[in-house]
């Protein structure tokens, strides 16, 4: 009987190492210290990084047993947020989400951005890939086309309304001015809920914006799409041709929304945090919101966020001296 029990004893020893070592949550200790969790987004609320960065806080909090704070941070292009991550205590539970626009072309467009972009915080994570769309408000603009928009531009200057200085939808307008005749004035808003909700009303004529946000607006007729900005067509909008598709020559703009951290923050952290949001990443939950917003995922791990970060500032880099940008 003894031999037995003790053959029992290490059958079940065996199945609770096997369960361990199978397990994440089992196979690798939590790092973090105690408190609350923080996404900074320095866009605003209710804008698309803000619905997924509190999609993605859901998930995490279950993940790490934690309350997830998600905080809008906005201003100067995305630089205030960022700033107040940099400066935050690097325990790795403050972190950064927001479009790779802030340490990509950001670097090129401000003089002082309060942190430095290049060696204060890191990408950890890739999340989704932001597509834009040019779209024209119906009412005010009678264009279908890309070559009837150049056209109608040169009679009436054009209004483009962007998210804010150094926003994709700025960037977007910006590099559509330096490969072609348009006309237009940029008009920057403090994120991109209130330049669509201008757009949609009339007071500013055209813009480069979030695809998502206005699938129900071009579907109503409000709004007419002239081309998006990525090199294929988006699910959302099968029948809105790319840049290419529409006559615009020399023109993609695409962009990727991550997750950042401090750089100093110890490496166990960024590891096992970004695991967790790579997880998430995957997860049909947040595609589902990727999805919703015409955006497509884009699971990096640290490595190749870094790589995309270096190729898209030397790019946005080209784009914004031939443009003639000014620093501010």
């Amino acid at each position: 009987m003894s031999s037995a029990r003790a053959i029992f004893r290490d059958v079940l020893c065996l199945i609770f190492l096997i369960a361990a070592v199978g397990s994440p949550a089992l196979a690798q200790s939590d790092p973090l210290p105690k408190g609350n969790f923080t996404i900074v987004v320095p866009l605003t609320a209710g804008g698309p990084a803000d619905v997924i960065a509190r999609a993605i806080g859901q998930q995490l909090s279950k993940r790490i047993d934690r309350t997830v704070l998600i905080e809008n941070k906005t201003g100067a292009g995305g630089n205030i947020g960022a700033a107040a991550v940099a400066s935050a205590e690097p325990n790795g539970l403050t972190w950064l989400f927001t479009v790779d626009s802030v340490f990509t072309s950001n670097p090129h467009i401000f003089e002082k951005q309060g942190f430095d972009a290049t060696k204060d915080i890191v990408p950890v994570t890739g999340i989704g890939r932001v597509v834009l769309l040019l779209a024209v408000n119906a009412r005010n603009v009678p264009a279908k086309s890309w070559p009837e928009l150049v056209e109608f531009s040169k009679t009436r200057p054009l209004n483009f309304a962007s998210g804010g200085i150094g926003t994709p939808g700025h960037l977007a307008f910006i590099y559509l001015q330096s490969v072609s005749d348009v006309k237009g004035t940029h008009v920057p808003y403090r994120g991109a809920a209130p330049a669509v909700q201008d757009l949609i009303s009339g007071v500013v004529e055209a813009g480069f914006v979030t695809s998502g946000a206005l699938v129900p607006h071009v579907k109503s007729g409000v709004l007419r799409a002239i081309a998006v900005s990525s090199d294929t067509r988006v699910s959302a909008f099968p029948d809105v041709p790319t840049a290419k598709e529409a006559g615009i020559a020399n023109f993609a703009a695409q962009f990727t929304t991550m997750m950042f951290t401090q750089a100093n923050v110890p490496d166990e952290i960024r590891a096992y945090v970004g695991g967790h949001l790579r997880a998430i990443a995957n997860s049909p939950q947040l595609r589902e919101t990727l999805h919703r917003l015409s955006m497509e995922p884009y699971v990096a791990d640290e490595e190749e966020a870094k790589s995309w970060i270096a190729t898209e500032r030397e790019r946005w880099g080209k784009v914004i001296k031939a443009a003639g940008l000014p620093l501010r």
